[in-house]
């Protein structure tokens, strides 16, 4: 039996601060979503609604009238373009990793350098590759469509979940599927039916790491969109004179990732800490 170390005061402290820092944004978040327009205006600034109101999420499913009669179109098409396009990307990119990752791992594919090679597609921020690839999807013709963004950001997210994945792979012990082989099992069985379960809890936090980087995504989308692709990252900017439609539409953007996480959850402490927790 171990004995529970009590904290001291300044950790005590320091876990309030963090708290608070974590936290207190997230308040604010969900606070501002129930205020009416005025009040955003007020001095000084106000932490609770004096007069709370569902009309801001009525109005991220509904066409309104902004104060200064012009009319402003709906959001729900915003979030259902963001679950399509970050649930297929991230499909795209994690089953791309996850191929790489076997091919690094286990057969040394592109020697020792390889890995470092697909990560430096990632040392470039976004803006700088988005030019280029705007004029590569236009060339192919698929502008127009949620493929070319969903192909966009699989490309970008692979590095990711290349390097998240192989360190997974790597922790499972090559003379399993060896053994496995000898049984009679094909490379490719030994892959998906010996290896895969063993890392499940890797591939989930994948998942969820590559799907939270495409669900709040904007910098490309807003590149790229040209007014066809509007996801919650570009609707949110489209909203920017409306910040109490703007604040319920964030608040709307954070269930699906507490939903997922909380569903994984169970593979998360060993996932994200790269196998170093054991369930």
């Amino acid at each position: 039996m171990t004995r529970r170390r009590a904290l001291h005061p300044v950790q005590y402290l320091a876990l309030v601060a963090a708290l608070l820092f974590a936290l207190v944004p997230l308040f604010w978040l969900v606070s501002t979503s129930f205020k009416p327009l005025f009040e955003f205006y007020l001095l000084p600034l106000q932490w609770l609604p004096r007069a709370p109101t569902l009309e801001n999420y009525h109005n991220v499913f509904y066409p309104y009238i902004d104060p200064a009669g012009w009319p402003q179109s709906s959001s729900w098409r915003a979030i259902v373009a963001s679950g399509v396009v970050a649930g297929s990307a991230t499909c795209l990119s994690v089953g791309a990793g996850l191929m790489a990752a076997f091919a690094i791992s286990r057969h040394r594919a592109g020697g020792s350098r390889m890995l470092l090679y697909i990560l430096s597609f990632r040392m470039a921020p976004p803006m700088a590759v988005a030019i280029p690839v705007a004029v590569v999807i236009s060339t192919v013709g698929i502008r127009d469509s949620f493929s070319g963004l969903i192909l966009v950001y699989a490309a970008y997210t692979v590095p990711i979940s290349t390097l998240m994945l192989k360190s997974f792979v790597d922790q499972v012990p090559a003379e399993i599927e060896e053994a496995a082989m000898m049984d009679g099992m094909s490379r490719w069985q030994s892959h998906f039916l010996v290896t895969l379960p063993l890392m499940r809890s890797g591939l989930a936090a994948t998942l969820l790491f590559i799907f939270i980087i495409c669900w709040g995504e904007g910098a490309l989308a807003l590149a790229l969109s040209a007014g066809h692709w509007v996801t919650i990252p570009v609707q949110l900017v489209n909203k920017v004179f409306s910040p109490h439609v703007q604040g319920a539409l964030a608040v709307l953007a954070l269930p699906p990732l507490l939903i997922l996480g909380f569903l994984i959850q169970p593979h998360l402490s060993r996932g994200f800490t790269f196998g170093a927790l054991r369930n």
